[in-house]
């Protein structure tokens, strides 16, 4: 079979592209859970800890919670379908803000969850937006914090307004996959709140700032009663030797952890200086990634950018047709994805 050396999508071309589309840690993972997962390599041939006790007792450790209250998932979406499936029925629906991850759409959908969409702006999640969404049938509310993809997010005072006139039967579900970004003083800490209201889920991840994406390892913080439910609802072994053992040497990882901190900090300013320098406006972020508003179409500048070799996220399926999202990378990364799409945002002005 002859190959086509024109394609943008040929072998040697993707091997060069600059992923700036999944909101991947460039750092890539920590030397020692690399090393951790090599050596669990060597015994893969027997079965995992099925409930994941040593990850949880760090987990617990790294955040002071029992490790009764964790449940381990294969991604964070996989606890989120399992969370749909146990909580909601038919005749229930839920409440999502707009512009949130389109995953939980999907999950929604495909479960025949009925749902309505909360309206917020591009700069914050609203409490009272939320609220005003809850529908008699409602029994849960959905918030990514920050959002995914606009980067924004629900501050503590915000939280505690919805969590405290939120009716008692009626959950609350955080995605908080791009928590450990965060560097803002009112960002909420969730974990608090779970004595006082019960109703609370928090689901994080290893993907995004740790680095374990290619892994798949998420878990959920809860009260005991809903954890114990997840936990007896959940498939043994599902979760791999090689990432328990990663994951748990992420966590013991501090020199890692202060570098990506570091990196993300030096390529927002890269990146978000560089985007307003183009006179293009950034929704201010909070996360690992810039919404950039292009004030045209976005998918044909996307598509430009891949057959250059930088790969962005368009978000047309998000309703935002002339937005683009773009995970901070490295410097490098960042300097080419500029240079790059000044050429062609030139070459589009002329024509």
């Amino acid at each position: 079979m002859s190959s086509n050396k024109n394609s943008a999508f040929d072998t040697e071309k993707i091997v060069k592209i600059i992923k700036l589309d999944l909101n991947e840690n460039p750092l890539g993972a920590s030397p020692f859970a690399i090393i951790a997962g090599q050596q669990a390599m060597l015994k893969c041939h027997r079965y995992p800890d099925s409930h994941g006790l040593y990850l949880k007792k760090s987990l617990s450790n790294h955040l002071g919670i029992p490790a009764e209250n964790i449940t381990l998932g294969n991604g964070s979406e996989s606890l989120l379908e399992l969370i749909v499936k146990k909580i909601l029925e038919p005749l229930n629906s839920a409440v999502i803000p707009n512009f949130c991850f389109t995953g939980i759409l999907t999950i929604l959908k495909n479960a025949n969850i009925t749902f309505k969409v909360a309206k917020n702006p591009h700069s914050h999640l609203s409490a009272a937006n939320l609220l005003e969404a809850i529908e008699p049938m409602t029994k849960v509310v959905f918030i990514v914090n920050p959002n995914n993809p606009t980067g924004n997010y629900i501050n503590r005072l915000e939280l505690q307004y919805l969590l405290e006139h939120l009716p008692k039967n009626i959950f609350v579900v955080i995605d908080e996959a791009y928590a450990e970004y965060v560097e803002t003083e009112d960002y909420p800490n969730s974990i608090q709140f779970l004595a006082q209201y019960p109703n609370l889920i928090i689901l994080r991840t290893f993907s995004k700032f740790y680095g374990l994406a290619g892994l798949r390892l998420g878990y959920a913080i809860s009260e005991l009663k809903i954890a114990s439910m997840l936990n007896h609802s959940s498939l043994p072994f599902r979760i791999n030797a090689i990432v328990l053992a990663a994951a748990e040497a992420s966590l013991k990882d501090q020199a890692h952890i202060n570098l990506t901190h570091l990196l993300n900090r030096k390529g927002y300013s890269q990146l978000f200086q560089g985007l307003q320098n183009l006179g293009l406006e950034v929704l201010p972020s909070f996360a690992n990634f810039l919404c950039v508003d292009l004030k045209s179409p976005s998918l044909p500048i996307s598509q430009l950018l891949l057959l250059q070799g930088v790969s962005v996220r368009p978000l047309y399926d998000y309703g935002l047709p002339s937005f683009l999202r773009v995970s901070i990378g490295t410097y490098k990364q960042n300097k080419s994805f500029l240079s790059i799409l000044e050429k062609i945002l030139i070459k589009s002005s002329i024509e």
